[in-house]
């Protein structure tokens, strides 16, 4: 469980320097992560298990396939605000949850008690009580973020079932593939690149790259099942959270209500 709780604090911090790059008003994010994701390669070969430089077929082939899903995953999100707002786009990137939840019980056998059912169907309804369908223009975007969401998040948990278990080696090889699908688009589309953009592309790779690894380790001690919906949960309730506190947001009986579902789904989906 550390190792989650680890994982979601890497993510709020995410939410949180992104929110500090959307405030200084750049015209792309693209250069940011490519910054980041170099960060996060960088790291990741240094973290390499001595004689761990080999990897299986599978687990190259299915190392490429994540990274073009996360630079895939953060592009059609982009394009989902855009025509769909915000509110809507978040909400359906984290009932996208259901993907990997039901791979986990469906193919893995993975198994859940009525609570932790019960939770999982109080997070959807908080993500969906969030999401705003006024703001539903073009459902080709809503079905493709969560299509790619679920996949993103499916992956790992597919590596973690049929790969080799050399955990550091394909770590690199999603971040690696990363950075240069994100280097590829870049150049297709033209865009300018900003030292500073990068630089702070770089303060994102390391939690980018931990986020992920604790993730991959918190799945040996919690069933997929359980792990999807607990983070999902979490990183909504620590982002209100910081939305309060260092963004000085303001709560209306509508967040309350939020709030109570998140945490009711929380303590369902620890019940055993």
């Amino acid at each position: 469980m550390l190792y989650l709780i680890l994982s979601v604090l890497c993510s709020v911090l995410i939410a949180n320097l992104l929110m500090v790059f959307k405030r200084r008003g750049q015209s792309s994010i693209l250069p940011v992560f490519l910054g980041n994701y170099l960060m996060a390669a960088i790291f990741s070969w240094f973290n390499l298990p001595p004689g761990k430089t080999l990897m299986p077929t599978f687990d190259l082939l299915l190392g490429i396939a994540t990274g073009a899903l996360f630079l895939a995953n953060f592009w059609v999100y982009q394009r989902c605000i855009v025509v769909n707002g915000l509110s809507l786009s978040v909400g359906v990137m984290r009932i996208a949850m259901i993907i990997p939840v039901l791979l986990a019980v469906l193919v893995f056998r993975e198994s859940l008690n009525w609570w932790n059912v019960l939770g999982i169907c109080a997070g959807v309804a908080a993500f969906s009580f969030q999401a705003d369908l006024r703001e539903l223009r073009k459902l080709l975007w809503i079905v493709g973020l969560f299509a790619v969401s679920g996949m993103t998040d499916a992956s790992l948990k597919i590596y973690k079932e049929l790969g080799s278990g050399v955990e550091p080696a394909f770590v690199l090889i999603i971040f690696t593939s990363a950075f240069v699908f994100t280097l590829l688009a870049i150049g297709l589309g033209k865009v300018p690149i900003a030292l500073k953009s990068v630089l702070l592309g770089c303060l994102l790779g390391l939690p980018n790259r931990y986020s992920t690894v604790f993730f991959l380790k918190g799945l040996d001690s919690v069933p997929a099942a359980l792990a999807y919906p607990l983070v999902a949960v979490s990183i909504v309730l620590l982002s209100i959270a910081s939305d309060l506190v260092f963004w000085k947001k303001r709560a209306i009986l509508r967040d309350a209500l939020l709030w109570g579902l998140l945490v009711l789904s929380l303590v369902l989906l620890n019940m055993r």
